[in-house]
């Protein structure tokens, strides 16, 4: 990972490992939902509704309009579905299928 400090990077592997031995949905939904502000959920969900909306062929206009985002927030989304490394591209691929 390149992110900004090793603390970082630590801390998100924690919570990933959390998430993973959970095994359940309803149990990595709890831990979501506890962990996270009502804001952080509202603002995760529309940020995986706007990567679902652009998989789907949405356009980036049509999507900023029909969530009542900035052009600059479903780019964002754009630049994280146009890199073929990415595990959120492979996913979102993946179920396409």
């Amino acid at each position: 990972m390149d992110r900004n400090t090793n603390n970082r990077n630590t801390e998100i592997e924690a919570i990933s490992n959390a998430i993973y031995n959970l095994k359940s949905e309803n149990g990595i939904c709890n831990f979501l939902l506890d962990l996270l502000t009502k804001s952080e959920v509202e603002t995760l969900s529309k940020r995986w509704r706007i990567l679902t909306m652009l998989s789907e062929g949405k356009t980036q206009r049509d999507i900023a309009q029909d969530l009542k985002v900035s052009l600059c927030k479903v780019t964002r989304g754009a630049k994280i579905l146009k890199n073929n490394k990415s595990v959120v591209t492979k996913y979102l691929i993946k179920e396409k299928k």
